[in-house]
């Protein structure tokens, strides 16, 4: 079980994510057409001070701006964080707050050069660096939880009797950027997409409808924590 105290850092740090909007880079060919600030990667601390920085160049005191305001504000200046980038920095202050060194070379395919700018949703869930979980008895905080047939993620903060809560950063949504969301299992033997979810997207889908298990949508653990 993971203890209570590391449960609370988490959702401490969590909170300094919620309300930053989505931002992933777009590329074409595999080429990037239009780059982000930090590239939708950046850490909470990172994008408070890009933010801070582009305000100060076209003189704008974001002091003075309501959460709403400067949400858009930092969509307007393409500042945000993409929902891999979150859950890296999220697993990375978990696992540094467990007494260790941090994730960067636990998990195969980042390196020192490029660090998060390489982490998509497919490598953390890969075979060669997590495991599938099966059993909604096991869930642990800083688990994952793939969906969209591999296109999406999501971090579980905790899982409370049967309620799962977990946080994601998505445009797809009714709520934009960082934002909190549950699961209620009530059918626990079956998959996700069986589970009552809080959420919709934007055409009204519950987000049971974008899960496919025949695809490795499911929940996740890195192996460095087991």
């Amino acid at each position: 079980m993971v203890g209570s105290k590391l449960v609370k850092q988490i959702k401490e740090e969590v909170r300094n994510y919620i309300g930053i909007p989505y931002w992933v880079n777009i590329l074409k060919d595999g080429i990037i057409k239009k780059d982000g600030i930090l590239g939708g990667k950046g850490n909470w601390q990172e994008i408070s001070e890009a933010t801070k920085k582009t305000a100060q160049e076209i003189n704008v005191d974001i002091s003075s701006l309501s959460p709403k305001d400067l949400y858009n504000f930092q969509k307007k200046h393409h500042i945000g964080i993409d929902c891999s980038g979150l859950v890296y920095h999220l697993l990375n202050t978990f696992d540094k707050n467990s007494g260790n060194e941090g994730i960067l070379n636990k998990v195969i395919g980042t390196d020192n050069k490029y660090g998060v700018r390489r982490v998509s949703v497919k490598m953390l869930t890969s075979p060669i660096n997590s495991i599938q979980i099966d059993n909604y008895d096991q869930i642990k905080t800083a688990d994952l939880i793939r969906i969209d047939e591999g296109k999406h993620l999501l971090f579980i903060i905790e899982k409370n009797k049967n309620i799962i809560s977990y946080v994601h950063s998505s445009d797809r949504t009714q709520i934009r950027g960082v934002h909190y969301g549950q699961i209620e299992i009530i059918e626990p033997q079956k998959p996700l997409n069986f589970q009552k979810w809080s959420e919709f997207t934007l055409d009204n889908k519950s987000y049971d409808q974008l899960i496919y298990p025949e695809k490795g949508d499911g929940i996740y653990r890195l192996n460095c924590f087991f």
